[in-house]
């Protein structure tokens, strides 16, 4: 991106390494006047706050373009950032809305902006779905794709036995947050030499769906204390169950 200004050196590095930037269409856009008109009849909606934040994000992060290691994607994903036109909303719909991501794999869910500036994912099936907060924003998203890229060159880690992800959870308490790419589906941690990532979009997304957990070394030492880790976590179940 032309303005890194608020991520992470890592988010910075897994950008300079990985990411593109590739021409955007803006022929599709609703036209201001279009656009101030259909978020002026969404209760509770500063037309005005919403095209700014649609704008500046469409500047920052349009035709932005890398091939992600994301447990959502695990694909090459392209930011788009297109407003939604009349036509797209229901009548039930009461946030403004814009495209964000465009992938290839037929994965049957979208990924919008929302006008507060939050990520959110939508299953398009034939079913009525929940319109699901992932993120609380765009830079956050990066910041966990960052995350999944370079815990893909470290060692996973894993134990016969492995606690189940209440125990896994409860145990974070005693991890360091990495704040910056955490999510409301996601979140991650971090100790000396390993990350544990715990993963509920899907399980949110798709009801019926399992929650997901990982954890990653970056050395012999640091494999060492995620086994410890796990191991404490499984002694916790005695006191999660009763």
């Amino acid at each position: 991106m032309d303005d890194s200004s608020g991520l992470s050196p890592r988010a910075v590095r897994f950008l300079r390494l990985a990411a593109e930037r590739t021409s955007v269409d803006l022929s599709s856009w609703p036209t201001t006047d279009e656009l101030g008109s259909l978020l002026s009849r969404l209760p509770d909606v500063d037309a005005q706050e919403t095209l700014t934040l649609f704008r500046r994000a469409a500047d920052r992060y349009g035709g932005l373009r890398y091939r992600s290691r994301a447990w959502s994607f695990e694909e090459t994903v392209t930011f788009v950032l297109c407003p939604w036109a009349a036509a797209d909303y229901g009548l039930e719909d009461q946030d403004a809305m814009a495209d964000l991501i465009e992938h290839d794999v037929a994965h049957p869910y979208e990924v919008w902006l929302r006008g507060d500036g939050s990520v959110v994912y939508c299953f398009t099936g034939p079913h009525s779905a929940p319109i699901v907060p992932v993120f609380p924003g765009i830079d956050a998203m990066l910041e966990a794709e960052a995350l999944y890229q370079e815990c893909a060159t470290w060692i996973s880690v894993s134990i016969d036995d492995a606690p189940g992800l209440a125990a896994v959870e409860a145990h974070a308490v005693h991890l360091t947050p990495i704040l910056e790419a955490c999510g409301y589906t996601e979140r991650w941690w971090e100790q000396v030499g390993f990350r544990l990532h715990i993963w509920k979009t899907f399980a949110t997304v798709f009801p019926g769906s399992n929650a997901r957990w990982a954890m990653w070394a970056r050395n012999r030492s640091g494999e060492l204390a995620a086994r410890s880790f796990l191991t404490q976590a499984r002694a916790q179940l005695p006191r999660l169950v009763m």
